[in-house]
C-alpha cells in the first residue's frame, strides 16, 4: 500500500514546519505554560489568599453572641449551647430578644430607653436570597437595619446587654468582638473550597483561552462568590451589618443568573461546537440580564418566583442544548454533563419547593434554607472541581460516585444524630462524616474492582491499538501521526506534544528525560514523504521526566506498528501483481480464443454475441490491471456498456450523473460497482420486459447514491426469494457499507435504490470472492422487472 502525500490543507495544518534541531534547541527551557500564564495564576491565587485573610480579619472584630441559638418546630428560639459555665442554667429556654441600655448623655439630658432587638426565626435566616415571602423579606432587612442601630454602640471593649427570655426575665451578658479563636470551623472550610473553585476556574482559562472554557470560569467565580458569602455569613450571627444583608441578596441572585447563563453557553461549546452557537449563547445571557434588571430588587413574591423560574428555565434550555447537540455529534461526555445537569436542577427545584411549603415546621424550612442550600453550593463546587477531568478520566468519574455515595450517608447519619441523639450541628456533622469516610476507605478497594469500565491501557490493549491504528491507516493513510499522537497522548500524557519534521534513528531522551523523541513509522517507498517526529515534553502533565523505559516502550511500539504497515503493504503489491497477472492471461489466452470464435461464428447472432463478449472481457481487464479508478471516468465506461447491452436488447438507457468531487475508486468499489450495475440491467433485460432503463448515479458528501429504475412488469419486491443474483447485489453492496432496497414505482416497474454512505471510508474494505457470474439466475428477478418462479 502506497502513503499518497496527502495535500496540504486536508493532511496537516498550513504552519510553517519547526525542524527537529530547532525544537531541540528549546528543549532545556520551560514549556509556556510554565511562563506568564502560571505568574498570572499565581497572583490570583494569592490575590485570593489575601482576601480572605482580610475578611477573617474583619470578622475577628465583630461583636459574637456569647450563646448559640436553635429553632424549634414551635417557631420558638431558644438557647442551645453558652460560652461561659455561669449561663449553662439558661440552655433550654426561649429567648425573645437583646436589650441594650444606652449610656447617659455628658450633657445632663434625660437618660434615652433601651435599645429592644426582637428574636425570632427570621433573626437565624443567613440570606434574603432564600426567603420567597416578600413580606418577610422586608421584615429582614428591617431587623437587621434594627441591629444596626445596636452595633452603633459597639466599642473595642464590648457590649453590656442583656438577654430577655421567656417571661420578661433578662440575664445580663457581654457581647465581645469575635477574636480569631470564635472563627468557626465552617468559615474556613467554605473558604477553602471557594479559594479552590476560583484556582480551577482560574487554570481551565488560563490554560485554554476559549469562550467555553469563559464560560466555567464564570461558573467557578459564581460558586466561588456563593460560598464566601455564606462562610461570612456563618459566622455574624444576628449581628449581620444591614449593607452586608442587602449585598448578599443582591450579588447571591445575580450569581444564580450568571451560572444559568453561562451553563447555556457550555451547552452549546462542548465537548463539540452546535451549530449556531453565539446565538443561542448570546440569548442565554440576554434572558439573564433581562431577568437581572426585572426582578434584582425582589420587591414581591412574583419578583422571587421570576426569578428562581428564569434560573430553571435557562439550565433546562441548557439541557436541550445539550440534547441536541448529542443528536448531532454523539459524545459520552456530553451524556454526564446532562445527568449531572438534570441531578443540579432537580435538586435545586426540591429547595425550592421545600422552602415555600415547608410551613407545618418553621425550624425545618429554617434549617433547609440554611444548611441545605449550603450542602447544594458545596455539591454544585465539587461538580465543578472534578468536570474538567470526567470527559479525560473514567476513574475519576468513579471516584466522584463514590464519594458521592458517601456524602449522601453522611447527611442521613447526621440527621438521624439530631434527630434520635439530640447531637449538636456541629458534633453531628463531625461524627456524620467520620463515619461515612471510614465506611468509604473500607469498602473502596471492593467497589472499584466491582465497577466496570477499568481502562487501564494493558498491554493487550495496547497492541489491539496498534491493530486498529494500521487498519485506519490502510483506509485512510493520512491519519498516521494523529492516530500515534492520540496513543503516546494516552501513554504518557505528556504536557505538550508536537509534530515536527526531521529524522531520528529511534526514540530518545533529550533534555535530562525532559524532552521524548518518537519516529513516525514510515509508510510507502522512502521518497514518498519526508520523515516528521513526534516530541512529548514533560510526562503526566509535568510531574515526572520521561525514563529510558519510557524510550524503549515508545520504540517498541512504532516498531510493531512499522512491522504491521510493511506487512499490509507486501499484501498490497502482491494483490496488484496477482491482478495484473490474471487480467493478462485473462488478455492473452481467453481473449484470443474468443477472438478464434467470433471469426468462426456460423451467424451474425452469435458473432455480435462473441464481440460483445470480448468488449466486456476487455472492460474487466483494463480494471484489474489498473491501480486506481475515477469515479468520472468509471461511471463512462459503466454508461457505454450499458448502452451497448440495452441497444441489443432494444431498450433505452437515460443516464444522471452528479459528483461533487472526482474520488480514485479502490478496486473493490470499482469491482463490486461494475457487478452491481450488470446485475441488475442483465436481470431487467432478462425478466421485465422493460424499453426504458434510468441510471442515476449521484455522489454528495461523501454518500453515494445509485438508482436503476425500469417501466417493466415487476411487481412486490418485498415477495422476491433470495437467489443468487439478489444475494449476490445484497452482498456486494453490504461489502461497501451500504444499503440496498427494491421499490415500485407507478404507473409501472420497479426502481433498486442502493446508498453507501462514507464512500471514501470504504475505498478499503476487503471484498470476498464470488464466484456468481449473475447471468444464470434463474430463481428471481433481482433488479427492476417481474419476478419469475420455476
Amino acid at each position: 500500500m502506497n502513503r499518497p502525500s496527502p495535500p496540504a490543507d486536508t493532511a496537516r495544518p498550513a504552519l510553517p514546519w519547526l525542524s527537529l534541531d530547532e525544537v531541540l534547541r528549546g528543549s532545556h527551557e520551560l514549556p509556556r505554560w510554565i511562563g506568564w500564564r502560571l505568574r498570572l495564576l499565581v497572583g490570583v491565587v494569592l490575590l485570593s489568599c489575601g482576601a480572605i485573610f482580610l475578611v477573617a480579619q474583619w470578622l475577628t472584630g465583630q461583636p459574637k453572641l456569647p450563646v448559640s441559638l436553635r429553632a424549634t418546630a414551635e417557631g420558638e428560639v431558644r438557647l442551645h449551647g453558652v460560652d461561659y459555665p455561669t449561663l449553662q442554667r439558661l440552655e433550654g429556654q426561649a429567648l425573645q430578644g437583646l436589650r441594650v441600655a444606652l449610656p447617659p448623655s455628658s450633657d445632663g439630658a434625660p437618660q434615652a430607653s433601651p435599645l429592644n432587638l426582637p428574636v425570632s426565626l427570621l433573626t437565624l435566616q443567613r440570606s434574603g436570597r432564600w426567603i420567597s415571602d416578600a413580606g418577610e423579606r422586608t421584615a429582614f432587612f428591617a431587623l437587621h437595619r434594627q441591629a444596626d442601630l445596636l452595633r452603633a454602640h459597639w466599642g473595642d471593649s464590648g457590649l453590656q446587654a442583656q438577654l430577655v427570655l421567656q417571661g420578661g426575665v433578662t440575664e445580663p451578658v457581654l457581647i465581645a468582638p469575635r477574636g480569631w479563636g470564635g472563627l468557626s470551623p465552617l468559615f474556613w472550610l467554605l473558604s477553602g473550597l471557594a479559594l479552590v473553585v476560583l484556582s480551577v476556574g482560574a487554570v481551565v482559562v488560563l490554560a485554554g483561552p476559549q469562550w467555553r472554557n469563559v464560560a466555567f470560569a464564570v461558573l467557578a467565580l459564581s460558586a466561588s462568590g456563593q460560598l464566601m458569602f455564606m462562610a461570612v455569613g456563618a459566622n455574624l450571627d444576628i449581628f449581620a451589618p444591614g449593607w452586608f444583608v442587602l449585598a448578599d441578596t443582591h450579588w447571591r441572585l445575580s450569581f444564580d443568573l450568571l451560572s444559568a447563563a453561562a451553563m447555556v453557553q457550555v451547552a452549546v461549546l462542548h465537548p463539540r461546537k452546535l451549530a449556531g452557537w453565539p446565538w443561542y449563547a448570546g440569548l442565554g445571557w440576554l434572558v439573564a440580564l433581562g431577568l437581572w434588571l426585572g426582578v434584582s430588587e425582589l420587591d414581591s413574591d412574583r419578583c422571587w418566583w421570576t426569578l428562581h423560574g428564569g434560573c430553571a428555565g435557562l439550565v433546562l434550555a441548557s439541557v436541550a442544548l445539550m440534547s441536541a447537540a448529542h443528536r448531532a455529534d454523539p459524545h459520552p461526555f456530553t451524556l454526564v454533563m446532562r445527568r449531572f445537569t438534570l441531578i443540579t436542577l432537580g435538586t435545586w427545584a426540591l429547595l425550592g419547593l421545600a422552602i415555600t411549603h415547608g410551613l407545618n415546621r418553621p425550624d425545618m424550612r429554617l434549617n433547609i434554607a440554611v444548611f441545605g442550600v449550603m450542602t447544594w453550593h458545596v455539591f454544585v463546587a465539587t461538580e465543578l472541581l472534578l468536570s474538567p477531568y470526567l470527559s479525560r478520566s473514567r476513574p475519576i468519574l468513579q471516584e466522584f460516585s463514590l464519594l458521592a455515595a458517601s456524602s449522601t450517608i453522611a447527611a442521613s447519619l447526621d440527621l438521624l444524630f439530631v434527630a434520635v441523639f439530640s447531637l449538636g450541628q456541629f458534633t453531628s456533622m463531625t461524627l456524620s462524616l467520620f463515619f461515612s469516610f471510614g465506611v468509604y476507605l473500607l469498602i473502596r478497594r471492593w467497589l472499584m474492582t466491582q465497577l466496570p469500565g477499568k481502562e487501564a491501557l494493558t498491554m493487550e490493549r495496547l497492541f489491539q491499538r496498534l491493530y486498529r491504528i494500521a487498519r485506519q491507516v490502510e483506509r485512510q493513510p493520512d491519519t498516521l501521526d494523529a492516530s500515534l499522537m492520540r496513543l503516546m497522548r494516552e501513554l504518557f500524557d505528556p504536557l505538550e506534544i508536537s509534530l515536527v519534521r526531521g529524522d531520528a534513528a529511534a526514540a530518545s531522551l533529550r533534555g535530562n528525560g525532559s524532552v521524548l523523541l518518537v519516529p513516525l513509522p514510515r509508510s510507502g517507498p522512502p521518497p514518498s514523504s519526508p520523515r516528521h517526529v513526534l516530541v512529548l515534553r514533560h510526562s503526566h502533565k509535568g510531574q515526572r521526566l520521561f525514563t529510558t523505559a519510557d524510550a524503549s516502550l515508545a520504540q517498541r511500539i512504532t516498531e510493531q506498528l512499522q512491522r504491521a504497515l510493511s506487512f499490509d503493504e507486501a499484501v498490497e503489491q502482491g494483490r496488484s501483481e496477482e491482478r495484473l497477472r490474471i487480467a493478462q492471461d485473462l488478455h492473452d489466452d481467453i481473449g484470443a480464443r474468443l477472438l478464434t470464435l467470433m471469426y468462426q461464428a456460423p451467424n451474425a447472432e452469435i458473432e455480435e454475441y462473441i464481440r460483445h463478449t470480448i468488449q466486456d472481457l476487455k472492460t474487466l481487464t483494463r480494471g484489474l490491471a489498473a491501480q486506481s479508478h475515477g469515479l468520472a471516468e468509471a461511471a463512462g465506461e459503466w454508461k457505454r456498456d450499458l448502452s451497448h447491452r440495452l441497444g441489443v436488447a432494444r431498450c433505452e438507457l437515460k443516464w444522471a450523473m452528479t459528483l461533487d468531487t472526482d474520488l480514485a475508486l479502490s478496486m473493490v468499489q470499482w469491482s463490486a460497482l461494475t457487478r452491481i450495475l450488470r446485475e441488475l440491467v442483465s436481470n431487467t433485460i432478462s425478466h421485465a420486459r422493460a424499453n426504458l432503463v434510468v441510471v442515476t448515479l449521484t455522489l454528495q458528501q461523501d454518500t453515494l447514491s445509485l438508482t436503476v429504475e425500469d417501466n417493466g412488469t415487476g411487481r412486490a419486491p418485498a415477495t422476491w426469494s433470495h437467489g443468487l443474483g439478489l444475494g449476490g447485489v445484497r452482498k456486494r453492496i453490504k461489502q461497501l457499507g451500504g444499503s440496498v432496497r427494491w421499490v415500485e414505482v407507478e404507473p409501472q416497474g420497479i426502481r433498486c435504490e442502493v446508498v453507501v454512505p462514507n464512500f471514501s471510508g470504504a475505498a478499503h474494505t476487503t471484498l470476498q470472492a464470488d464466484s456468481s457470474p449473475g447471468l444464470g439466475d434463474t430463481g428471481s428477478h433481482t433488479a427492476g422487472g417481474a419476478q419469475v418462479s420455476h
